[in-house]
């Protein structure tokens, strides 16, 4: 499986997740509303438990773009690009891989989820759209920091995107909600002049 991918977003924001991990979850927690964002929005409590049992990331509100999504599994980080590029890095999220199975995904996955069609993912490939892609990862728990990139001064003819680090763990990592995940800045806009670095260690 390429561990390069490509997303095109029709809503403004990606999702990470293995579609078993977050069936189960939301078995478990009884949810059986299709829109899990505005639910996992209004029920607070709710949506910091689906991020700390590792069954979703959210990478979000960002523009929608045309990313590159770099899967790196490697013990050092493949940067890949000049590390002149790097935006930022983020603490590692919380990530629980039940089937194998990692879908990357515009959100608007989350906003009408079809568990069928995700459970069922590599059976319905012929079906999918520019907004979703996968890649298979052995089954565990993780921890997974985001880079975000850009290279400079090209516009939309640049290369960026963000590089996923999955990192393997006896246990899922604890997360740190200090702040909430929307008062994190995940752009990678290459239109920018001024690119943000506010989480970059």
């Amino acid at each position: 499986m390429d561990s390069k991918l490509r997303i095109s977003l029709n809503f403004p924001g990606i999702v990470v997740f293995d579609p078993v991990t977050l069936s189960e979850y939301l078995r478990e927690k009884n949810i059986t509303v299709l829109d899990l964002i505005t639910y996992f929005n209004e029920n607070e409590e709710v949506g910091k438990e689906v991020i700390t049992r590792g069954a979703i990331i959210p990478i979000y509100p960002i523009p929608e773009l045309d990313y590159r999504i770099i899967i790196n599994l490697e013990s050092t980080k493949d940067l890949d690009f000049p590390l002149e590029w790097m935006l930022f890095e983020t603490e590692p999220f919380p990530f629980q891989v039940s089937s194998e199975l990692v879908i990357i995904s515009d959100i608007v996955s989350i906003m009408s989820w079809e568990e069928e069609f995700f459970v069922n993912y590599e059976n319905h490939l012929d079906e999918r759209s520019t907004s979703n892609d996968y890649t298979k990862i052995p089954r565990g728990h993780y921890g997974v920091s985001i880079i975000g990139y850009c290279e400079p001064n090209k516009g939309l003819d640049a290369d960026f995107g963000y590089i996923l680090n999955f990192q393997k763990h006896s246990s899922l990592p604890e997360f740190n909600f200090t702040k909430s995940i929307n008062d994190y800045n995940f752009v990678v806009d290459p239109l920018l002049k001024n690119k943000s670095t506010d989480h970059k260690k």
